[in-house]
This record gives structure tokens, C-alpha cells and sequence, in this order.
């Protein structure tokens, strides 16, 4: 899920160091890095040097720039990811997508357009 090798997969799921829980609602830019949970609502642009995972319970209105994301939630909002896009089964993607690779499960959702980065291009800027 994180990355090509099951021993760092393990070590990133135990290194969340950003938690938006459930109930917390947040306004406004977010910046910053390591991996970020998203189970709460997010209303404003995500810049992230890492990756992002949306739970089922999160949602995102903006846009948003990371590494690698793992949706199982909701986003509104364009999509800039360096590495790899995965909309899980119960995950939502409404806008237009810039990413190397997209995974979608089945039952997942996405609305928009998708273009494939071929070279190293920048991420959003605020």
C-alpha cells in the first residue's frame, strides 16, 4: 500500500504523524510532511511532501498535492500526486487528477480528467 517492500509498508502505517479525526473540521491551507490521516473535514488546499490517506470517514474540498494518496473517503478538488493515485473501494475523486499511476478498486468513484505525468513535473504551489 505505501510502498514496494511489506517491511517498509509496516513501518509507515505505524508513523501517522498527522491525525485529522473524525468530528474535527479544519478550514483553511494545510502544508507540511510525513504521512497525514485524514478522517475528519478538510476545506482548503493540502500541501503534503509525503503521503496522504483519506479514511472512510474523510473529507477533503480542495486541492491537494502529496506524494502518494490512498482515498476511502471523499475529495473535491484537483489532484497533483508524484507517485501513484489509489481510489479504494469506498473512495470518491470529483476533479482532475495529474499522477504517475491511478489504482481505482472495485466500487471505487472518479468524475473528472485524468493525465498521466510522463517526467518530473512540479507540485501545486500555493
Amino acid at each position: 500500500m505505501f510502498s514496494s517492500s511489506d517491511k517498509d509498508k509496516d513501518k509507515n502505517i505505524n508513523k501517522i504523524e498527522t491525525l485529522i479525526g473524525d468530528g474535527c473540521t479544519i478550514i483553511g491551507s494545510l502544508k507540511g510532511e510525513s504521512l497525514l490521516k485524514i478522517d475528519g473535514y478538510v476545506e482548503g488546499n493540502i500541501i503534503w511532501q509525503d503521503d496522504i490517506i483519506v479514511g472512510s470517514t474523510g473529507y477533503c474540498k480542495g486541492d491537494i498535492s502529496c506524494k502518494n494518496a490512498y482515498i476511502n473517503g471523499k475529495v473535491e478538488g484537483n489532484m497533483f500526486c508524484q507517485e501513484i493515485l489509489t481510489i479504494e473501494n469506498y473512495g470518491k475523486v470529483q476533479g482532475d487528477v495529474n499522477i504517475k499511476n491511478i489504482i481505482i478498486k472495485d466500487g471505487g468513484m472518479f468524475q473528472g480528467n485524468c493525465s498521466i505525468l510522463t517526467c518530473e513535473e512540479p507540485p501545486l504551489e500555493e
